[in-house]
């Protein structure tokens, strides 16, 4: 019984929770850390294996335009945009926290930040013609509380797009269990092999074991049209294709 009143309350309460947690830290971070610095702190969690894949992707996609979702404080959506120089468009659904990263960031001019659900933030994203042309890389990080639109995101992301790399926080890494993932972020809960069947998409996991990474780390998948590892994942040295599905012909 106690067991199953403590599942109602976490269900229940979880986005209230969730509110005062992402209050107090907005608070604390516009004391101790009002403007955007680019240092080894902030970007991917502070994580340097996760900031070397990036770093990779950039080298060989001419990747055109970065689309984010879940800005939360701006560190990583910061950390792009000055990486890549091309423009970051993103979203948070919190108020609070997109009019934080909204100050935070705003000297940073190719940085696009709107307060929107990212279902609806990537749907007008694929109505724009301009949009949908260019290579983009996608950061796929709004996943609070009891609204996890996974699966949601990266099926408009394939409909849409012609050329994309999708890389997922929060997701478990396969056969190394230092890394750490969000309940929502398996290979079972955004259905794979239906993505892989469906769009021919695959799937790409860290090659840093996780006790060689910066600590905590938390894990990542990173999803590529099957033409674009062809042309492209070999040279990448910081991601092991995962071997669970086969190629698509």
């Amino acid at each position: 019984m106690r067991k199953f009143i403590l599942k109602l309350r976490n269900y229940f309460f979880r986005d209230i929770l969730n509110r005062l947690n992402d209050t107090e830290t907005a608070v604390h971070v516009l004391i101790n850390d009002p403007a955007y610095k680019h240092d080894a702190r902030n970007g991917f969690n502070g994580l340097a294996g996760r900031k070397r894949i990036f770093q990779e992707i950039l080298n060989h996609v001419q990747i055109e335009r970065i689309i984010e979702t879940g800005t939360y404080l701006g560190n990583t959506t910061g950390y792009m945009a000055t990486m890549s120089n091309v423009q970051v468009l993103s979203c948070e659904k919190n108020s609070t926290l997109c009019d934080l990263a909204r100050f935070r960031l705003k000297d940073m001019r190719t940085i696009s930040l709107e307060h929107m659900d990212s279902i609806a933030f990537l749907n007008r994203l694929a109505r724009n013609h301009e949009i949908t042309a260019d290579k983009c890389f996608f950061y796929l990080d709004a996943h609070w509380g009891k609204d996890v639109p996974l699966r949601e995101e990266i099926a408009i992301i394939a409909s849409n797009w012609k050329e994309y790399v999708i890389m997922i926080d929060d997701f478990k890494v396969p056969d190394d269990s230092g890394y750490g993932f969000g309940s929502y972020g398996t290979l079972e809960q955004i259905d794979m092999p239906s993505l892989h069947q469906m769009y021919g998409l695959c799937a790409s996991f860290p090659a840093i074991r996780s006790d060689r990474e910066t600590q905590p780390p938390t894990g990542c998948v990173v999803l590529m049209q099957h033409d674009t590892y062809v042309r492209i994942g070999e040279n990448i040295k910081t991601l092991r294709l995962y071997s669970g599905h086969s190629q698509p012909a």
